[in-house]
């Protein structure tokens, strides 16, 4: 009850709150995996398209270099210009661009998959309270991220440093080397950095994954509170379903009570339980329960008994086997044969009436 009383988030999240927590945009998103999976990208673009696109960027200006000084273009001269930068984009830089692009989709997809959340996409005014952003400033939460940035920066510092430091004399002994080799072995060492630098940066996103999705599960805990006031608002106040249950047992009972009027014979306890039994050979295959209640309604049972001129006969064992085994609607077990027929029996001796008569 303390918990409770102090709003203490301790439930699981509900699917419904999962839900619409998503559809306002919060989900469990790691930017370092992003950072991670755009740098391994990075790295592949260098290895693949670095020496392609340094030699086709040194053929475009050899030919700019070699031509004449002064360039007349006419409207076909002008064409051909722009056909040749085209297709130098479209062959050298759009690849590239379009491995990236795809990379930071694909991650993203990873992560939360297709999301649209137009609510993410509003202006929020508090956004805009200067106290508020100095409080997130100043918060632990921003100390928080700010010494884990640093411990990120040192990390990557330290990699490229070594890294650097392992190729410094290779680029010492070429002082004299061909610029191919010199540009070959350049592109070996930022290669070799940024898939370093990569590794690093995915070691460190998986913990962020791990802890952005436990602490997305702890943003979306909810109280005792909470749940009830979920439950309450999905399934109707519980007030509102009781009167519900309530007015449907009284319109029962009410099609019960009509019911009675047609009995052929109410089997008491004697006061407490009343069933109403009713018998037509010539549509019913056997004996079925019309009505039963148990306290006040078995007293009204025996009172609309004793007004329609219905006998009423105590039977307990019978009478708390049918309340018990029996629905109302429903035909009465065989082994209730026997005594069902000892009673009509007697019913008949009583009103000197035939089966037919009674029906």
């Amino acid at each position: 009850m303390a918990n409770d009383e102090n709003g203490e988030k301790t439930e699981q999240p509900s699917e419904h709150r999962r839900s619409e927590a998503r559809q306002k945009g919060n989900v469990a998103r790691s930017i370092d995996l992003n950072t991670a999976g755009m740098m391994l990208a990075a790295a592949f673009v260098i290895w693949i398209f670095l020496l392609p696109t340094a030699r086709s960027l040194g053929e475009l200006m050899q030919t700019y270099l070699r031509g004449p000084l002064l360039l007349s273009i006419d409207r076909a001269g002008a064409v051909v210009q722009f056909w040749t930068l085209g297709k130098f984009v479209a062959t050298i830089i759009l690849p590239p661009m379009m491995l990236m692009m795809a990379t930071a989709l694909f991650l993203n997809l990873v992560q939360v998959g297709f999301l649209a959340s137009p609510e993410a996409l509003q202006p929020q005014l508090s956004r805009l309270n200067p106290l508020e952003g100095v409080k997130r400033i100043f918060s632990m939460q921003a100390v928080m991220k700010l010494v884990i940035s640093l411990c990120k920066i040192a990390i990557i510092a330290a990699i490229a440093g070594w890294t650097i430091s392992g190729f410094l004399p290779r680029f010492f002994s070429m002082a004299d080397s061909e610029p191919g080799v010199f540009f070959s072995q350049t592109k070996s060492a930022i290669v070799t950095l940024a898939f370093l630098i990569a590794l690093a940066l995915i070691v460190l996103a998986i913990v962020d994954v791990i802890f952005q999705r436990w602490k997305h599960e702890q943003g979306l805990k909810m109280s005792k509170q909470e749940v009830r006031e979920e439950m309450k608002n999905m399934d109707g106040d519980p007030l509102i379903r009781t009167r519900r249950r309530e007015a449907h047992r009284k319109l029962v009972q009410a099609r019960e009570m009509q019911q009675v009027q047609h009995a052929d014979v109410v089997i008491t306890n004697p006061t407490h339980l009343s069933i109403a039994l009713k018998y037509d050979p010539e549509i019913m295959p056997a004996p079925a329960v019309v009505a039963k209640g148990r306290g006040e309604l078995a007293l009204r049972i025996r009172q609309i008994a004793a007004e329609q001129g219905i006998p009423i006969i105590e039977r307990k064992p019978l009478a708390q086997a049918l309340y018990r085994d029996v629905k109302v609607g429903e035909a009465i077990p065989i082994d209730m044969y026997e005594v069902f027929v000892e009673i009509m029996a007697y019913v008949y001796r009583l009103s000197g009436q035939t089966p037919a008569e009674l029906g």
